[in-house]
């Protein structure tokens, strides 16, 4: 393999792959980039055995070939490189890399060792807006569960029907939902849990710009994403995602409009005290208080336009963040009925999010 490449090209190439590339050092081959040069292009691709994804980036490719080089350590010398353009060339032990100022030598993998690409051909979801879905994935991901032995609620779990793509997750204490309409053509209904970790990586890597389309394989296994140039392929999640319509209250008794950023700051400054929030909330106003045995205790006011009967509630601080954070609007609506039943976080301007958080027996 012999191939000129600009750095600031190859550079981009590499941060969108990269979070395919395992860190684990389980099998020494997924922690590699492979680097494929043929007719006047460069393809990378990495994997983790859960997520696989390739990209490409222009090239003046003198000679085909492929290798596998450490992607941790070629990234880092591309970031840290001031050359402009590259000159690589592979041999059967090394790749070399030589600019116009430096010169790297680095140690090769073997590349028929590297995974297959997945064979992921079955249409599911074509033309949506990346912004809209990755947005919902910004929202809905946050409630998913870091619990490893709760696999089924790390991931979010689609819902693919005409007309209509649902994005939901939980971690049993709250939930998360966003709905997207229209602006796609659905090719397949069906209903798959995603891995959350994959799906905000696809986020940071694909951009927020073009169309996406979603592809499944024979088996239900894995889902394609193609965006932006780059094809993500991630693993799914097997089991059954929970019920979680009976967790959504049909309505609310009270209502409580804030503003979102006085309300977020409050929050923050009573997390610093406590993990739990109390909050009496009447007419005008809402207190929330946070006290802690070894930390201290802290009071906030926030003003509110307050629909319903007086309620003491507590929340956990970081959850109940989490919800409004969520929010895109500059209100936020909290809606409750009783101190031990869920609540509901929800933007005044009626967009198709929902959060529902769990409250804290005080």
């Amino acid at each position: 393999m012999k191939v000129h490449v600009l750095r600031s090209d190859i550079l981009e190439a590499m941060q969108r792959v990269q979070y395919s590339a395992s860190g684990k050092g389980i099998m020494p081959i997924l922690s590699g980039v492979k680097i494929d040069c043929s007719d006047g292009a460069m393809e990378l691709s990495a994997t983790d055995l859960e997520s696989y994804t390739v990209t490409g980036c222009e090239a003046n490719v003198e000679e085909t070939g492929a290798c596998v080089v450490n992607m941790k350590t070629f990234l880092e010398y591309l970031r840290g490189s001031g050359d402009e353009r590259l000159a690589m060339e592979c041999t059967a032990n090394e790749l070399k890399v030589q600019g116009e100022k430096s010169t790297v030598r680095l140690y090769v993998m073997p590349v028929e060792d590297f995974p297959a690409r997945p064979e992921v051909d079955i249409p599911v979801l074509e033309e949506m807006q990346a912004g809209e879905i990755f947005r919902a994935v910004s929202k809905v991901s946050r409630a998913a569960s870091k619990d490893e032995k709760r696999p089924t609620l790390m991931g979010v779990y689609m819902e693919v029907a005409e007309g209509e793509v649902r994005l939901v997750s939980t971690d049993s204490y709250r939930l998360a939902i966003e709905v997207l309409r229209g602006g796609f053509k659905v090719r397949e209904e069906g209903d798959y849990i995603i891995p959350a970790a994959s799906l905000v990586n696809l986020a940071r890597a694909a951009g927020r710009e073009g169309s996406l389309n979603i592809w499944r394989d024979e088996n239900r296994g894995q889902l394609r994403f193609d965006v932006d140039g780059i094809t993500h392929m991630i693993r799914l999640i097997e089991g059954k995602f929970p019920k979680y319509g009976q967790f959504i209250p049909e309505e609310t008794n009270i209502s409580i409009e804030a503003d979102k950023k006085g309300l977020l700051d409050a929050l923050k400054r009573i997390s610093l005290i406590s993990s739990t929030v109390k909050i009496t909330a009447k007419e005008g106003v809402m207190l929330l208080e946070g006290e802690s045995r070894e930390v201290g205790e802290g009071k906030e006011e926030v003003e509110t336009v307050h629909t319903g009967e007086e309620i003491n509630i507590a929340f956990n601080t970081t959850f109940l963040e989490d919800g409004i954070q969520s929010l895109e609007g500059e209100k936020v609506v909290l809606g409750l009925n009783e101190p031990l039943k869920p609540g509901v976080v929800k933007e005044k301007d009626g967009r198709e999010f929902t959060y529902v958080i769990m409250p804290i027996r005080m």
